[in-house]
């Protein structure tokens, strides 16, 4: 398949799924359209050697190859996952050392990592509720934030310990609505499945009886059966959890608490305990076998 073909696929699918991200898909659709599509979308996927690739990028301007990396790295890790390509030949190392610079530069910085000790602060200021659970949870599973918050009821075998991950939380476009507003739904991704870690049964477990104790009032509340929804069974807004997470680095005195930075903890423990870089991948569904060896600096 030519890359032109794919990368249109590629966009229509992720535009089907963002479809409140204009300006996002106008970034991209420029970026295609104007500079990847033009100079390397005759080509067939196995041709995108990385030598081609770093030619084509020693042409741009450091502004623009930067961003063009990131969309084309990811276009291509697609074709690595639908079994198209062996490898992904957008590495790093098909770019200039400006080009490196600018992108080590941000804006996605390296994630903060916590201590056992201020792990142990954090988890020590968990209450026994939803916010506490859901911060638990995360430690425990290392999961994405929009992926834990999309888990269902139905996501989670207690009997083998495995969880499916089949969906992930997003802000689209409401159609119902004449006034251009948006709402919190579940969009599907590829699934796969992870170990649940004993610890998390008990929270399961808690979250299914909130879950019930719900429903036997009402039906209709929390009809997606969302493990980690409010009290009022709806799917947590992004700026609720930020309110409820800074309050929790208040309490423990601990920084920079996002979900990122809990995932970063959960990998990079994992490693630190004795894991292989096989084991940790599987555990935490790191997919890009070269890029974590490079940001983990596993031999």
């Amino acid at each position: 398949m030519k890359l032109k073909q794919w990368a249109q696929d590629w966009f229509a699918a992720w535009q089907a799924s963002h479809a409140g991200s204009h300006r996002t898909a106008q970034s991209y659709q420029g970026l295609l359209q104007n500079t990847i599509l033009p100079c390397l979308g005759r080509y067939e996927l196995a041709e995108l050697t990385p030598l081609r690739l770093k030619r084509f990028f020693a042409g741009l301007p450091g502004g623009k190859a930067k961003n063009t990396y990131k969309l084309l790295r990811t276009i291509l890790q697609q074709g690595v996952t639908a079994g198209l390509l062996a490898e992904n030949p957008c590495t790093p190392e098909i770019l200039g050392e400006e080009v490196l610079a600018r992108r080590k530069a941000g804006p996605h910085r390296e994630q903060p990592v916590f201590t056992r000790e201020e792990r142990e602060k954090l988890l020590a200021v968990c209450e026994e509720e939803l916010w506490g659970n859901l911060i638990r949870f995360a430690f425990a599973t290392g999961l994405p934030q929009r992926e834990v918050l999309a888990l269902r009821k139905e996501d989670a075998d207690l009997a083998a310990s495995r969880l499916t991950v089949r969906n992930r939380v997003a802000r689209i476009a409401d159609e119902q609505s004449k006034e251009r507003k948006t709402r919190l739904a579940l969009l599907p991704v590829q699934s796969y499945s992870v170990p649940l870690p004993a610890a998390c049964k008990s929270i399961v477990e808690s979250q299914i009886r909130t879950l019930c104790a719900l429903q036997a009032v009402d039906a209709r509340c929390n009809p997606d059966h969302l493990l980690f929804a409010t009290p009022d069974g709806r799917p947590v807004e992004a700026n609720v959890l930020r309110e409820h997470l800074a309050l929790l680095e208040r309490r423990a005195g601990v920084p920079c608490l996002t979900f990122s930075a809990i995932r970063e903890t959960a990998i990079r423990q994992a490693l630190e305990d004795g894991g292989t870089a096989a084991e940790v991948m599987e555990r935490f569904h790191c997919k890009d076998r070269q890029a974590f060896l490079r940001r983990y600096h596993q031999k």
